[in-house]
């Protein structure tokens, strides 16, 4: 074996420039794949886990009827007595969280200049650790306490607000009504999110409440499970255990579905740009392990003279090509994982990024690295490079002694 490996080696070394063409070839498209493979991985992870926290959560729950005019915000749709409801959503397994909230309309007076946006009524306690909780630049967090809100430091900065100033809010209420009442803003935050920044008020649930005269109601339920592989299992457990209740059920992947389905292209789209930069690496294999055959002909005629089979001789050859599919692979998997490594702790910084999409994304995408991605690559790679040189491989074994000496 160690022969016939000096000999592979020795015979890449006679065309020097053509070898490193091949092997630069075969190194820069594995690097290229390679980063395009952590990056969609990375993103997709990403924005999975954002859209869950920011978004939707693992599962959301809403009275019967709610889903069809979700987009209208319907408070007349509500869940009734959603404090038994969430106490015994707490007891089942899995769940991390549980989040009542009611989702409105609200016109925000500042007394010279209104504006409408989206109000979240929360309960502090429950999403204490969520993403507006942990983003809070100015001022303090909701507490027990009534009459404050959060906005967000872009919404801030159009009205012209500041910690402490009064705000006038008003909604119509569960029947119809106009309703108003004062609060003071206790909290600016900065989520990164263009969703929550520019156009969200959050209350607490108690004051929402008021506003909205829904006294024990509320119009959501957001389930945070533990992972989120249980997503299916636990809104199984929730269809069954909650039958009789009026409820409906949601999962993340429902929720987000016209998303993923985009993302989902994306990844397709990403997969036949990749087979097309690995098809013109093969190409340049078999270019290569060709004209290798065809300038040895005589070669090959002697090597079979002295005794050596044409199996021997399609090992030859295909031990040549993975000799180059090895060391591109190396030099592919050296950029591309270092790379990845680099961008997986610094990230990628696209500025507003969430306004491309009307979801809670980041600005900042950071890719995924793990070593047996590029032990799964490296693999690929040499698998690419043997099978781009079966061909060139079989037409050598093939080549008559007496024929193959007499080529000029």
């Amino acid at each position: 074996m160690w022969v016939f490996l000096k000999l592979a080696a020795r015979n890449l070394l006679r065309n020097k420039r053509r070898s490193a063409i091949t092997f630069v070839a075969i190194g820069l498209g594995l690097a290229l794949v390679l980063i395009f493979y952590g990056f969609i991985q990375g993103v997709d992870k990403q924005f999975t886990d954002d859209f869950i926290k920011a978004q939707t959560g693992h599962i959301q729950i809403h009275a019967q009827g709610y889903r069809e005019k979700a987009r209208l915000m319907p408070l007349d749709i509500a869940i009734q007595d959603f404090e038994t409801v969430t106490r015994r959503l707490k007891e089942l397994p899995g769940v991390r969280s549980v989040a009542p909230r009611i989702r409105f309309p609200v016109v925000v007076s500042t007394g010279s200049e209104s504006i409408g946006v989206l109000g979240l009524g929360i309960d502090p306690q429950a999403e204490r650790d969520g993403i507006v909780a942990t983003k809070i630049t100015q001022g303090k967090y909701l507490s027990g306490e009534r009459g404050y809100a959060l906005i967000g430091t872009k919404l801030a900065d159009d009205l012209g607000l500041k910690l402490g100033d009064l705000l006038t809010l008003m909604a119509t209420t569960a029947r119809g009504a106009l309703n108003a009442i004062d609060v003071e803003i206790g909290g600016i935050f900065t989520t990164g999110y263009s969703q929550y920044d520019d156009s969200i008020l959050i209350l607490s649930l108690a004051d929402a409440q008021r506003l909205l005269r829904m006294s024990g109601q509320v119009t959501e339920i957001i389930l945070m499970l533990d992972s989120t592989d249980q997503t299916e299992r636990v809104a199984r457990q929730i269809q069954q255990g909650f039958s009789e209740d009026g409820l409906e059920v949601q999962t993340w992947q429902e929720l987000g579905a016209a998303i993923f389905s985009l993302l989902e292209a994306r990844r397709q789209l990403m997969a036949i740009l990749s087979m097309v930069v690995i098809l013109i690496a093969a190409l340049g294999i078999v270019n290569t392990m060709l004209m290798s055959v065809f300038e040895r002909i005589r070669e090959i005629g002697t090597l079979m003279a002295l005794g050596m089979t044409p199996g021997e001789i399609r090992g030859l050859f295909l031990l040549e090509s993975a000799i180059l599919g090895a060391a591109g692979g190396l030099m592919g998997v050296g950029i591309g994982g270092a790379l990845l490594k680099y961008f997986s702790v610094v990230g990628l910084t696209i500025t507003q990024a969430s306004q491309f999409v009307n979801l809670p994304i980041g600005t900042t995408f950071y890719a995924e690295f793990s070593w047996g991605m590029l032990a799964m690559f490296f693999v690929f790679a040499e698998g690419v490079a043997v099978l781009a040189a079966l061909y060139p491989a079989y037409i050598a074994s093939k080549q008559e002694p007496v024929q193959a000496l007499r080529h000029a």
